[in-house]
Protein backbone atom coordinates (compact mmCIF):
# COMPACT_ATOMS: atom_id res chain seq x y z
CA UNK A 1 0.00 0.00 0.00
CA UNK A 2 1.33 3.38 -0.42
CA UNK A 3 0.24 7.03 0.74
CA UNK A 4 0.67 10.65 -0.88
CA UNK A 5 2.92 13.34 0.60
CA UNK A 6 3.19 16.19 -1.93
CA UNK A 7 4.13 14.41 -4.29
CA UNK A 8 5.85 11.59 -2.83
CA UNK A 9 4.55 8.15 -3.23
CA UNK A 10 6.19 6.57 0.23
CA UNK A 11 5.50 2.65 1.24
CA UNK A 12 3.24 1.48 3.93
CA UNK A 13 3.01 -2.13 4.48
CA UNK A 14 -0.06 -3.20 7.30
CA UNK A 15 1.53 -3.21 10.94
CA UNK A 16 4.23 -0.27 10.04
CA UNK A 17 4.29 3.36 11.77
CA UNK A 18 4.30 6.44 9.67
CA UNK A 19 3.81 9.98 9.78
CA UNK A 20 0.42 10.67 7.65
CA UNK A 21 -0.86 13.54 6.71
CA UNK A 22 -4.02 14.94 8.57
CA UNK A 23 -5.70 15.41 5.89
CA UNK A 24 -5.42 12.32 4.61
CA UNK A 25 -7.68 10.94 7.59
CA UNK A 26 -11.29 9.66 7.19
CA UNK A 27 -12.92 10.11 10.86
CA UNK A 28 -16.40 8.47 11.11
CA UNK A 29 -18.37 5.88 13.00
CA UNK A 30 -16.07 6.03 16.32
CA UNK A 31 -17.10 4.13 18.89
CA UNK A 32 -16.59 7.22 21.59
CA UNK A 33 -19.43 9.23 20.22
CA UNK A 34 -18.42 12.55 21.92
CA UNK A 35 -15.49 14.84 22.86
CA UNK A 36 -15.77 17.96 24.96
CA UNK A 37 -12.19 19.76 23.42
CA UNK A 38 -13.52 22.69 25.84
CA UNK A 39 -12.63 20.04 28.59
CA UNK A 40 -10.02 19.76 30.76
CA UNK A 41 -8.84 16.55 29.83
CA UNK A 42 -8.83 17.44 26.27
CA UNK A 43 -6.65 20.33 26.80
CA UNK A 44 -4.21 18.52 28.73
CA UNK A 45 -3.92 16.18 25.84
CA UNK A 46 -3.09 19.29 24.02
CA UNK A 47 -0.69 20.60 25.73
CA UNK A 48 1.07 17.15 26.35
CA UNK A 49 1.03 16.68 22.46
CA UNK A 50 2.54 20.70 22.36
CA UNK A 51 5.22 19.66 25.02
CA UNK A 52 6.01 16.02 24.22
CA UNK A 53 4.99 15.17 20.92
CA UNK A 54 2.15 12.41 20.07
CA UNK A 55 3.39 9.73 22.46
CA UNK A 56 1.20 7.17 21.18
CA UNK A 57 0.58 6.40 17.61
CA UNK A 58 -3.15 6.17 16.06
CA UNK A 59 -4.32 3.30 14.15
CA UNK A 60 -5.66 3.86 10.38
CA UNK A 61 -6.33 0.95 7.79
CA UNK A 62 -6.42 2.42 4.11
CA UNK A 63 -9.45 3.47 2.49
CA UNK A 64 -10.17 4.81 -0.60
CA UNK A 65 -6.60 6.26 -1.16
CA UNK A 66 -6.50 7.86 2.32
CA UNK A 67 -6.74 6.14 5.80
CA UNK A 68 -10.22 5.57 8.20
CA UNK A 69 -9.45 6.40 11.59
CA UNK A 70 -9.81 2.82 13.78
CA UNK A 71 -8.48 4.57 17.52
CA UNK A 72 -6.78 7.75 18.59
CA UNK A 73 -9.91 10.47 17.55
CA UNK A 74 -8.24 12.36 20.64
CA UNK A 75 -5.15 12.64 19.92
CA UNK A 76 -5.82 13.16 15.97
CA UNK A 77 -8.36 16.03 17.08
CA UNK A 78 -5.97 17.35 19.38
CA UNK A 79 -3.21 17.66 16.62
CA UNK A 80 -5.34 19.39 14.12
CA UNK A 81 -6.12 21.77 17.04
CA UNK A 82 -2.17 22.37 17.35
CA UNK A 83 -2.30 22.45 13.34
CA UNK A 84 -0.11 20.17 12.96
CA UNK A 85 0.33 18.80 9.45
CA UNK A 86 0.85 14.86 10.19
CA UNK A 87 0.87 12.76 12.79
CA UNK A 88 2.17 9.01 14.08
CA UNK A 89 -0.30 6.18 12.67
CA UNK A 90 -0.11 2.40 12.67
CA UNK A 91 -1.41 0.96 9.48
CA UNK A 92 -3.10 -2.02 9.77
CA UNK A 93 -4.22 -4.52 6.86
CA UNK A 94 -6.91 -3.08 4.75
CA UNK A 95 -10.72 -3.91 6.76
CA UNK A 96 -14.44 -2.83 5.35
CA UNK A 97 -16.98 -4.47 7.23
CA UNK A 98 -18.59 -2.78 9.64
CA UNK A 99 -17.86 -6.44 11.85
CA UNK A 100 -14.37 -6.08 11.54
CA UNK A 101 -13.93 -2.26 12.25
CA UNK A 102 -15.97 -2.31 15.11
CA UNK A 103 -14.24 -5.39 16.32
CA UNK A 104 -11.08 -3.80 16.09
CA UNK A 105 -12.00 -0.12 17.88
CA UNK A 106 -13.60 -2.92 20.54
CA UNK A 107 -10.07 -3.91 20.69
CA UNK A 108 -8.49 -0.65 21.15
CA UNK A 109 -10.75 0.93 22.72
CA UNK A 110 -12.68 -0.88 25.36
CA UNK A 111 -9.60 -1.13 27.77
CA UNK A 112 -8.92 2.07 27.83
CA UNK A 113 -9.78 3.85 31.32
CA UNK A 114 -11.35 7.29 29.68
CA UNK A 115 -13.70 5.53 27.63
CA UNK A 116 -17.45 6.77 29.12
CA UNK A 117 -19.76 3.73 30.29
CA UNK A 118 -22.36 5.02 27.81
CA UNK A 119 -19.93 4.94 24.88
CA UNK A 120 -17.95 1.37 26.15
CA UNK A 121 -22.13 -0.19 26.22
CA UNK A 122 -22.92 1.34 23.02
CA UNK A 123 -19.75 -0.30 21.77
CA UNK A 124 -20.98 -3.69 22.53
CA UNK A 125 -24.59 -3.53 21.69
CA UNK A 126 -23.45 -2.20 18.01
CA UNK A 127 -20.79 -4.82 17.62
CA UNK A 128 -22.86 -7.52 18.40
CA UNK A 129 -25.39 -5.65 15.83
CA UNK A 130 -23.45 -5.70 12.92
CA UNK A 131 -22.02 -9.27 13.46
CA UNK A 132 -25.55 -10.86 14.26
CA UNK A 133 -27.84 -8.08 12.09
CA UNK A 134 -30.18 -10.59 10.75
CA UNK A 135 -31.26 -11.76 14.79
CA UNK A 136 -32.58 -7.82 14.94
CA UNK A 137 -31.44 -7.61 18.15
CA UNK A 138 -32.37 -5.03 20.19
CA UNK A 139 -31.35 -3.66 23.46
CA UNK A 140 -33.34 -5.97 25.80
CA UNK A 141 -32.79 -8.79 23.33
CA UNK A 142 -28.97 -8.73 23.96
CA UNK A 143 -29.55 -8.09 27.60
CA UNK A 144 -31.61 -11.60 27.95
CA UNK A 145 -28.85 -13.42 25.55
CA UNK A 146 -26.10 -12.74 28.46
CA UNK A 147 -28.38 -14.14 31.10
CA UNK A 148 -28.72 -16.93 29.02
CA UNK A 149 -25.28 -17.28 28.52
CA UNK A 150 -24.98 -17.43 32.08
CA UNK A 151 -27.63 -19.10 33.15
CA UNK A 152 -28.50 -21.86 30.48
CA UNK A 153 -25.46 -21.15 27.48
CA UNK A 154 -26.97 -24.32 25.93
CA UNK A 155 -29.89 -22.36 24.10
CA UNK A 156 -27.60 -19.67 22.63
CA UNK A 157 -26.80 -20.22 19.27
CA UNK A 158 -22.61 -20.98 19.08
CA UNK A 159 -22.23 -17.85 16.90
CA UNK A 160 -23.63 -15.69 19.09
CA UNK A 161 -21.64 -17.14 22.33
CA UNK A 162 -18.46 -16.84 20.53
CA UNK A 163 -19.13 -13.06 19.49
CA UNK A 164 -19.91 -12.45 23.28
CA UNK A 165 -17.24 -14.36 24.71
CA UNK A 166 -14.52 -12.53 22.11
CA UNK A 167 -16.08 -9.29 24.17
CA UNK A 168 -15.37 -10.86 27.13
CA UNK A 169 -11.52 -11.67 26.35
CA UNK A 170 -11.24 -7.98 24.97
CA UNK A 171 -12.84 -6.21 27.20
CA UNK A 172 -11.92 -8.57 30.82
CA UNK A 173 -15.61 -8.02 31.67
CA UNK A 174 -17.64 -10.56 32.69
CA UNK A 175 -21.08 -11.53 31.36
CA UNK A 176 -23.05 -9.29 34.55
CA UNK A 177 -20.87 -6.60 33.83
CA UNK A 178 -21.55 -6.21 30.05
CA UNK A 179 -25.28 -6.88 31.04
CA UNK A 180 -25.43 -4.32 33.04
CA UNK A 181 -23.19 -1.78 31.23
CA UNK A 182 -26.27 -2.81 28.62
CA UNK A 183 -28.92 -1.43 30.83
CA UNK A 184 -27.16 1.79 31.01
CA UNK A 185 -28.28 2.61 26.91
CA UNK A 186 -31.88 2.23 28.57
CA UNK A 187 -31.90 5.30 30.77
CA UNK A 188 -33.08 8.53 30.08
CA UNK A 189 -30.46 10.86 28.01
CA UNK A 190 -30.16 13.26 31.15
CA UNK A 191 -29.29 10.59 33.05
CA UNK A 192 -26.55 9.34 30.83
CA UNK A 193 -25.42 12.50 30.37
CA UNK A 194 -24.82 12.84 34.33
CA UNK A 195 -22.96 9.44 33.62
CA UNK A 196 -20.59 10.86 31.10
CA UNK A 197 -19.61 13.66 32.65
CA UNK A 198 -18.90 11.81 36.18
CA UNK A 199 -21.87 13.79 38.04
CA UNK A 200 -22.87 10.11 39.16
CA UNK A 201 -20.77 7.09 39.42
CA UNK A 202 -21.30 3.88 37.20
CA UNK A 203 -22.63 1.96 39.75
CA UNK A 204 -25.33 4.82 40.69
CA UNK A 205 -26.44 4.36 36.75
CA UNK A 206 -27.19 0.59 37.79
CA UNK A 207 -29.22 1.15 40.19
CA UNK A 208 -31.10 4.17 38.31
CA UNK A 209 -30.98 1.50 35.08
CA UNK A 210 -32.84 -1.07 37.75
CA UNK A 211 -35.41 1.07 38.49
CA UNK A 212 -36.75 2.09 34.99
CA UNK A 213 -40.14 1.59 36.11
CA UNK A 214 -39.99 3.88 39.49
CA UNK A 215 -42.30 7.06 39.04
CA UNK A 216 -40.33 9.07 40.60
CA UNK A 217 -37.00 8.05 38.75
CA UNK A 218 -36.16 11.40 38.04
CA UNK A 219 -36.98 13.39 41.06
CA UNK A 220 -34.51 10.84 42.77
CA UNK A 221 -31.97 11.64 40.28
CA UNK A 222 -32.24 15.62 40.39
CA UNK A 223 -32.03 14.84 44.39
CA UNK A 224 -29.35 12.77 43.90
CA UNK A 225 -27.26 14.88 41.47
CA UNK A 226 -28.30 18.18 44.64
CA UNK A 227 -27.40 16.28 47.87
CA UNK A 228 -24.54 13.94 46.16
CA UNK A 229 -26.12 10.17 47.48
CA UNK A 230 -23.72 7.62 48.05
CA UNK A 231 -24.77 4.55 46.75
CA UNK A 232 -26.03 3.10 49.91
CA UNK A 233 -28.57 6.42 50.39
CA UNK A 234 -29.63 5.90 46.85
CA UNK A 235 -30.92 2.48 47.17
CA UNK A 236 -32.91 3.35 50.20
CA UNK A 237 -34.58 6.28 48.50
CA UNK A 238 -35.99 4.02 45.80
CA UNK A 239 -36.77 1.76 48.48
CA UNK A 240 -38.64 4.40 50.67
CA UNK A 241 -43.08 3.31 50.07
CA UNK A 242 -45.33 6.66 49.98
CA UNK A 243 -47.47 6.92 52.61
CA UNK A 244 -51.32 6.68 51.73
CA UNK A 245 -52.97 9.73 51.95
CA UNK A 246 -56.53 7.78 52.55
CA UNK A 247 -57.61 4.61 54.00
CA UNK A 248 -56.31 1.37 51.91
CA UNK A 249 -59.06 -0.71 50.58
CA UNK A 250 -59.37 -4.59 51.52
CA UNK A 251 -57.92 -6.07 47.75
CA UNK A 252 -60.62 -8.40 46.61
CA UNK A 253 -58.86 -12.14 46.22
CA UNK A 254 -58.93 -12.74 42.61
CA UNK A 255 -60.59 -16.17 41.36
CA UNK A 256 -57.34 -18.43 40.67
CA UNK A 257 -59.42 -19.45 37.09
CA UNK A 258 -58.41 -16.04 35.78
CA UNK A 259 -54.96 -16.54 36.33
CA UNK A 260 -55.12 -19.89 34.48
CA UNK A 261 -56.89 -18.70 31.98
CA UNK A 262 -54.21 -15.89 31.36
CA UNK A 263 -51.63 -18.63 30.81
CA UNK A 264 -54.33 -20.04 28.57
CA UNK A 265 -54.29 -16.74 26.57
CA UNK A 266 -50.48 -16.59 26.43
CA UNK A 267 -50.03 -20.32 25.42
CA UNK A 268 -53.04 -19.87 22.26
CA UNK A 269 -51.40 -16.68 21.16
CA UNK A 270 -47.54 -17.75 21.14
CA UNK A 271 -49.32 -20.95 19.28
CA UNK A 272 -51.48 -18.95 16.18
CA UNK A 273 -48.67 -16.31 16.22
CA UNK A 274 -45.60 -17.98 16.10
CA UNK A 275 -44.30 -16.20 13.05
CA UNK A 276 -44.88 -12.56 14.02
CA UNK A 277 -42.86 -12.56 16.87
CA UNK A 278 -39.17 -11.40 17.08
CA UNK A 279 -36.72 -14.07 18.99
CA UNK A 280 -35.85 -11.19 21.58
CA UNK A 281 -39.34 -10.68 22.39
CA UNK A 282 -39.70 -14.96 22.45
CA UNK A 283 -36.91 -14.61 24.72
CA UNK A 284 -38.37 -12.00 27.01
CA UNK A 285 -41.00 -13.84 27.39
CA UNK A 286 -39.05 -17.10 28.11
CA UNK A 287 -37.61 -15.15 31.00
CA UNK A 288 -40.22 -14.28 32.10
CA UNK A 289 -42.34 -17.75 32.38
CA UNK A 290 -38.80 -19.05 34.17
CA UNK A 291 -39.36 -16.61 37.24
CA UNK A 292 -43.21 -17.62 36.86
CA UNK A 293 -42.09 -20.92 37.44
CA UNK A 294 -39.56 -20.75 39.80
CA UNK A 295 -42.24 -18.29 42.03
CA UNK A 296 -45.00 -21.25 41.81
CA UNK A 297 -42.88 -23.99 42.48
CA UNK A 298 -41.73 -21.66 45.97
CA UNK A 299 -45.39 -21.40 46.51
CA UNK A 300 -45.77 -24.82 46.51
CA UNK A 301 -43.75 -25.76 49.26
CA UNK A 302 -46.29 -23.74 51.69
CA UNK A 303 -49.65 -23.97 49.78
CA UNK A 304 -52.41 -25.52 51.19
CA UNK A 305 -53.68 -28.62 50.34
Amino acid sequence: METTTGSTMIATPAGAFFDIPLSLIIVAGQVRSRIDQAGEAFLGLVESIREKGVLEAIVVTPRDGKYLLIAGERRFLACQKLGLATIPARVIDVVSGRDEILALQLTENLQRADLDPIDTAQAVVEYIKARHGDEAFDIDGIMNTMISLEREPDRVKTEIADTVSAIQKVSGKSLRSLERGCSLLKLPEEIQNALREGLIGVSQGYIFAANLDNSLLMEIFQKAIGEGFTNAALEKEFKKKLKPTTTPTTVKKRSFSLYRGSVQSVRTGIADQVDAFRKSDLEALLTDLRELVALVEGRLKSAED
